[in-house]
């Protein structure tokens, strides 16, 4: 089961990277052109919240049942915590990967309610700055 949900959690990312980068674009698109905000971006910002809901909800499996790496942690966090490559996983990745899934609901409900394509893009950007940033790119 640890290794089927970590190659979904692994291929999902992808999804998470795609749309959120083409929410992105098409926010600050809207910002520059001082459009409002499109049938079409709001379908994009549903599709982003639902792939980065998706992922969170795998990661979560993973961090509090099936990893080896954070169940093993759990046991000693301050040795867990020492250690670089299971602090990333404990702490770092998920944290920042929790906070960047918040930012695009926000990001989706402030566009929505103020039809403004500049509170999505701020709110996307930061997202997707913490996800790029964050995203265990060599492992898996």
């Amino acid at each position: 089961m640890y290794s089927f949900m970590l190659n979904t959690h692994s291929y999902l990312r992808w999804a998470v990277v795609i749309i959120g980068i083409i929410a992105v674009v098409m926010a600050w698109a809207g910002v520059f052109s001082k459009a409002r905000w499109t049938p079409q971006q709001v379908t994009l910002g549903r599709l982003a919240t639902i792939a980065f809901d998706t992922q969170a909800l795998v990661g979560v499996l993973l961090y509090a049942w099936l990893s080896p790496i954070t169940t093993g942690a759990f046991r000693d966090m301050g040795a867990a915590m020492k250690d670089a490559g299971v602090r990333f996983y404990v702490a770092e990745h998920s944290l920042i990967m929790i906070v960047a899934a918040v930012l695009i609901h926000i990001g989706v409900w402030r566009a929505r309610k103020k039809d403004s394509p500049l509170q999505a893009a701020i709110f996307y950007t930061l997202a997707m700055a913490g996800v790029m940033a964050l995203t265990p790119w060599g492992r898996g």
